[in-house]
């Protein structure tokens, strides 16, 4: 059913982000101070050299950890564009599309919105990062449906 309150624009563009990693973030940082403290305290006071090694390595692991989680954040972005002609997918650098006219069925399973094509391997899956509550994934769910209604002639 075509929503009157939010006309059907020429392009919709729907950005599903991950939550920010806050946890292994902080995971990092304490390692990071930690390991910084065992270094600055293993100079200052004298401790045996093997404190200094394992305060670098904790550090190093802290940095690892940090880059990790913030790499795994940005891959897990999705974009979806929709406009009268089909819905394209970025996703890792990597960009799908498919018209309206090929999509026979659509399917929602969380995390996964599924547009199923005829032929096999040319649908297009679009991952929601969040909970399946989130109000950006509903909208774009919500607009899906529009603008294969609005292909189908459906008022």
């Amino acid at each position: 059913m075509i929503d009157p309150t939010h006309p059907v624009t020429p392009e919709d563009r729907y950005v599903l982000r991950a939550a920010p990693p806050v946890r292994p973030l902080a995971i990092a940082a304490g390692a990071v101070v930690l390991g910084a403290l065992l270094l600055v305290l293993g100079r200052a006071v004298g401790l045996p050299l093997l404190l200094g090694v394992l305060g670098g390595l904790l550090m190093l692991a802290g940095v690892a950890l940090a880059v990790a989680a913030l790499v795994l954040a940005a891959r897990l972005r999705t974009e979806v564009v929709l406009d009268d002609e089909g819905v394209a997918v970025t996703r890792g650098g990597s960009r799908r599309s498919l018209p309206w006219a090929e999509v026979q069925e659509v399917t929602v399973s969380h995390p996964r919105l599924t547009l199923v094509t005829g032929e096999a391997g040319r649908g297009l899956a679009v991952v929601n990062p969040r909970p399946a509550d989130d109000p950006r994934f509903l909208a774009l769910l919500g607009r899906v449906q529009q603008r294969l209604d609005a292909d189908r002639g459906y008022h």
